[in-house]
């Protein structure tokens, strides 16, 4: 084995986990209903950053940073919409 598939190996799997570790804070946001310790700046923060990577790794036309980015992003997007939804909930239960 080669070091461009070592490090494509090492790339892919750090994006793996990247995604993962948006999955608990998902997953508590879903089960709690409450999106109270979210920071919209931080979503918003963050979406422009993957936004900027995943632009670069197209333009590099780097599979494992588009790949990553992308389920990031689509993660991260579903944590916005809780985030937005459970938010509502809570400023019209007040």
């Amino acid at each position: 084995m080669d070091a461009v598939n070592i490090f494509q190996i090492l790339g892919t799997t750090g994006s793996l986990i990247m995604c993962a570790s948006s999955i608990p804070q998902i997953m508590k946001t879903y089960r709690t209903k409450c999106s109270d310790s979210l920071s919209g700046s931080y979503l918003a923060i963050l979406v422009l950053g993957m936004l900027l990577i995943l632009s670069y790794a197209l333009y590099r036309k780097d599979i494992v940073f588009i790949f990553g980015n992308g389920l990031s992003l689509l993660l991260t997007g579903i944590l916005v919409v809780l985030w937005y939804r459970y938010r509502i909930k809570s400023q019209m239960s007040n």
